[in-house]
């Protein structure tokens, strides 16, 4: 799981530079989702029969989730507010999402102490969004709306993988292939714009991609996609998912010196207020896991 934080921080960062340079959100799907996909289709080939029998409602959740429709409301949403708030309100809420599909889907009951965690995670949404208004930004405004639907897309994905109890790279590599054929096709139809797609290769960013594609492609894409369903089944999703907390202070710290954001006052509490509530929401301070009770189905 702490492989996962310092990749997803990464995978924020990749983000946010994209937004600053001529690269478009597709192009930096592009290096997300092409590179697992020629890395892991050898192993998504040999468990086709596996993959067959998940629900296809499962497989619609993690690809909506993980796939390029989160890729393409984080990547817009990096466009508007800085990497702070991104990091904050999209791993940062995801155990608020969680619970509340563990809540109603499958009846889990909510103990006082991550009762008490999700109230102060609201408060610092509510500080975030309340910053956006009083400031009038609605550019603003638009971003951290993108980034909690993200983090509630995000919670749908880490759901459907707990039941669908399938090996994590598996899931990585077919979600990779689809992401990468409806991509390809958006590009081609002109539904997506694409940088590299009407540039020659002579002057694409070299340097740059190669910074995305080991970030995006081989860490967030690969590794992360295998350490984060790994940690899923040993931790449970919501305990998993509270220790995305520490992403917002990771990604936070690194984008200072990088992209020269540092967050106001009023945005240094509303991260803390996030941070915290994840971390107490979690049940880690307890000796009983109350990680999502219910078991994975077995399909058959």
């Amino acid at each position: 799981m702490f492989t996962t934080l310092l990749l997803w921080s990464g995978f924020f960062l990749s983000l946010r530079s994209g937004a600053h340079s001529d690269l478009t959100t597709a192009d930096i799907a592009i290096t997300r989702f092409l590179i697992p996909c020629m890395i892991l289709l050898p192993l998504v080939l040999r468990s086709s029969e596996k993959i067959i029998v998940v629900p296809k409602r499962y497989w619609l959740g993690m690809f909506i989730g993980c796939g390029l429709p989160y890729l393409l409301v984080a990547g817009t949403g990096m466009q508007y507010a800085p990497v702070s708030d991104g990091s904050a309100l999209v791993p940062g809420t995801l155990p608020l999402f969680v619970s509340g599909i563990a809540v109603i889907l499958f009846k889990q009951p909510l103990s006082q102490h991550r009762i008490a965690g999700l109230v102060i995670v609201i408060t610092g949404i509510v500080a975030f969004l309340y910053q956006s208004l009083t400031h009038l930004d609605s550019h603003l405004l638009q971003g951290h709306t993108l980034f909690l639907i993200g983090s509630f897309m995000w919670a749908i994905f880490t759901i459907c993988a707990r039941v669908s109890n399938l090996n994590p790279l598996v899931v990585a590599g077919f979600i990779s292939l689809l992401s990468s054929i409806v991509l390809f096709t958006l590009i081609a139809t002109g539904t997506l714009p694409s940088y590299l797609a009407s540039t020659p290769p002579s002057y694409w960013p070299w340097q740059e991609l190669l910074g995305h594609i080991v970030l995006q492609g081989i860490g967030a894409g690969v590794i992360a996609s295998f350490t984060y369903l790994r940690a899923i089944s040993i931790l449970g999703a919501e305990r998993t998912a509270a220790f995305g907390a520490a992403t917002p202070a990771i990604a936070t710290l690194l984008a200072i010196p990088v992209f020269n954001e540092e967050p106001s006052l009023l945005g240094w509490v509303a991260l803390s207020l996030v941070c915290i509530g994840s971390l107490v929401a979690s049940n880690i301070f307890m000796k009983q896991d109350t990680s999502l009770l219910y078991q994975p189905p077995k399909f058959k």
